[in-house]
Parts: C-alpha cells; structure tokens; sequence
C-alpha cells in the first residue's frame, strides 16, 4: 500500500467498493463484508467502520484508529486528513499536529492548512506566523493567516507578507487567466480583522466597479460587511452599479437578526412583486421561517407562474415549504396542476413528486413513482459505465445479495478493464 496506488484506487475504484455500496452494506447489517474489504485494504469500507465506530462514542475511538491508521501511515492526504479531523473533533490537538506535521514540512497545503488551524486552537499565534507566512504568496495559505492570526499581536509581520494588493479576475477558477490575483478581499479582511471597519469599507467600496468592470465578489463581500457592523443607511445607500441584490440580502439579514421581521418582509415584497425570482425566492425562504407558511406558498405561486424558463428551482421549494406545514398532498396536487398547465417531461414531473414522497416519510411510494423510469438489470449491465455498475451493485445489496454485488464490482471495475465513465 503505497499513496500512488491509493490514489489509483481512490480515483477508480480499482480494487475497491465504491462509497455509496460500502454506505449500503453497512445500513443493511453487511458488516462481514466491510470488514474483509477493510482488512484487505478498501479504503472506502474502512472509513465508514471507522465512522461507525467513532458514532458509537469515546469507547469505539479506538477501533475507528485501528481501521483508518494503515492508509494515514502511508502519508496518503485523505487518510491523513480524516484521522486528523477525528483527533481534533475529539480535542487530541497534539496527536493531530504530529500526524500532519510531517506533511505539511514537505509543502503539502492543505496539510499547511489544517497545521495551523490546529496550533491557533491552542493560541500558538507566533507558530502560524511562522508556519504561513513564508508562504502567504499562496493566496488559499495568506487568506489562512489572515483568519486565524489577524489581531493577535502580529499584525505587522502579517501585513508584510500578504500579497501586494490588486485586482484580477472576477472568476477565480480562471486559472488560464494572465491578469494578477485578485488580493482586494484578502485586504479588505485583513482591515477588519484589525478592527480598522472604515479602511475595510472603503477598500471594497472603491473596488466594487473598477474601469467599468463590477466585481461581484467585492460587492457580496462589501455588503457583508456592512451587515456584519449594523451599517444599515450604508446598506439602504449601497452604490447601484451590480450590488444591489448583495445590499438586499444583507439588509435583509440584519433586520431579521435584529426582528424586523416585518421590514424585511417589505424589503423584498417590492422586488418580488415586480417578478424578480430571486427576492421572491428569499422572501417565501424568510415568511417560512416565520411560521408563514401560506403567504409563502403565495409568493412562490406567483413567481413560478411569471418567472418564465425553468422554474424547478421555484417548485422544488414550494414543495418543501407545504411538506414542512403537514400538506404533502397539496404539494402533490400542485405539482400535477402545473404540468397539466404547462406540459413537461412525464420523468421530471415524477421525479419531483417522488421528492415530495420521501421529503413526507414516503419512501416506498416515492420509488414506486420512480418505477417506469427505472433501467433494468440488463441495462445496467449493458451501459458498460462506471455509474450503471455501482447503480447495480447498489442494487443487489438492497436485495440482500452483498457477496454479488461485490463480484458485479469487481468484474466490471478491477483491472486493466476500461470502463467508460
């Protein structure tokens, strides 16, 4: 076992039970199975005896170690990680530093990461400094620092070696992207952080729309913050040039924390009643949470009607919102009403009262609903991809054939045999 081939395994399920079958054969009392997986080596069975053991309570800390142990001493990041989340969860700090250690000196980040949030648990601020900051040119590992040492006393060395401040790109995944890294929210927090709230203000306040280009992360982060301070005229004044609905939304959040319910429910009444989705959306999400639940169903009502395109999204919390009232049926009948109005795919609107069913307690009638829809056994076989094989597996663990679907694995995923993805 090396972390080479753990990661082969891991990224193909090679040699292993995929998790959701290894979740199954632990709920259906399959644990023989787990287990001999576990001892030969499957990943995904010991995680979830480890997770079983460690549910169990202080008495089955032990075991849970035991099974997870012979991956994390190999240096393999997952095992690393979940055994290090587990002694943390459990207030073992040092056990967790010596385990992630060794990985974070060879450079590893998110060993870096999880090093010195555990050291500023134990307020060894100068450690973080230490560890961080000679690598703050990595905007995950500076935004680290930031979080957990701004403010205690080492403000001026951190101040030193964050990143020169600029803008890039609004969409962070662009990593093709030649422009610099954008540094104005690291900054902005940095500013806060102090206590220095007016700097942090007016940074992002002067980098909300730079060169006419807006930038949304510094909008939602400005708005923030605001809310975060009870700045509720800035809020009400925020700059209408692509933040308003990040205003809207803080505002909103700050009235409600501070019970202006009925302020808030204004707030978004007008937008909402002007077709806008997105605050009818947060206003039936709001009246909900309010024991509202008939002025929500309203709104939603509306808006799924006027919306215009897809309007699942609007549905699917209508559904949710009468459910939770003890009206699953209305939500049924709502459902077909819609589709006799509007048409639709028949397995769309299937899948949506299926939801209803297993949100209500329903779970056998939900996979009824599903039940015409549902592949066969053969053509699961015949699709040849990695999902149809584990959907079958699945399958037969629920039909009480576990030492089956381990074969049905193992031939359709062991290998040097190609399965399509």
């Amino acid at each position: 076992m090396d972390r080479s081939d753990l990661d082969h395994r891991h990224r193909t399920y090679d040699g292993w039970i995929p998790p959701t079958v290894a979740a199954l054969l632990h709920e259906y009392g399959h644990h023989d199975v787990l287990r001999q997986a576990a001892t030969n080596g499957d990943w995904f069975c010991a995680r979830r005896l480890a997770e079983a053991a460690a549910e169990s309570g202080p008495d089955g800390r032990t075991a849970a170690l035991l099974w997870l142990q012979p991956f994390a001493a190999t240096g393999w990041w997952p095992a690393v990680d979940t055994v290090a989340g587990l002694l943390a969860e459990w207030e073992r700090h040092d056990e967790a530093i010596v385990l992630l250690r060794p990985l974070a000196d060879t450079g590893h980040r998110y060993a870096l990461r999880g090093l010195a949030r555990l050291l500023a648990r134990q307020d060894r601020f100068d450690q973080v400094v230490a560890l961080l900051g000679p690598r703050a040119a990595d905007l995950l590992l500076a935004e680290e620092l930031v979080e957990l040492a701004a403010g205690h006393g080492r403000d001026a060395e951190i101040a030193a070696v964050l990143p020169d401040l600029g803008t890039g790109p609004t969409d962070p995944f662009e990593s093709w992207s030649s422009d610099a890294v954008d540094t104005v929210p690291l900054h902005a927090r940095f500013l806060e952080l102090q206590g220095r709230i007016d700097e942090a203000i007016h940074l992002l306040g002067r980098h909300v729309c730079v060169d006419g280009l807006v930038y949304a992360d510094h909008a939602e982060q400005l708005a923030r913050l605001l809310g975060r301070h009870g700045r509720e005229a800035e809020l009400r004044a925020f700059p209408a040039d692509g933040g308003e609905e990040y205003a809207l939304a803080a505002l909103v959040q700050l009235l409600e924390e501070q019970d202006r319910i009925s302020e808030a429910v204004d707030l978004l009444r007008q937008p909402a009643d002007t077709g806008n989705p997105h605050a009818a959306f947060g206003l039936a999400e709001l009246l909900a949470r309010h024991g509202h639940h008939d002025e929500a169903v309203d709104v939603l009502r509306t808006v799924a009607e006027t919306a215009g395109g897809d309007s699942d999204w609007i549905i699917h919390l209508l559904c949710r919102i009468l459910v939770d009232s003890g009206r699953a049926d209305d939500a049924l009948t709502y459902i077909g009403d819609y589709f006799t109005r509007h048409g639709g795919n028949r397995q769309e609107q299937a899948l949506m009262r299926a939801e209803v069913m297993r949100l209500s307690g329903r779970a056998v009638d939900a996979e009824a609903e599903l039940a015409e829809f549902t592949r066969s056994d053969e053509e699961l076989l015949r699709s040849g991809t990695v999902e149809g094989a584990i959907a079958l597996a699945e399958r037969l663990v629920r039909r009480g054939q576990p030492h089956r679907a381990v074969v049905h694995l193992r031939d359709r995923l062991d290998g040097p045999k190609v399965v399509r993805g």
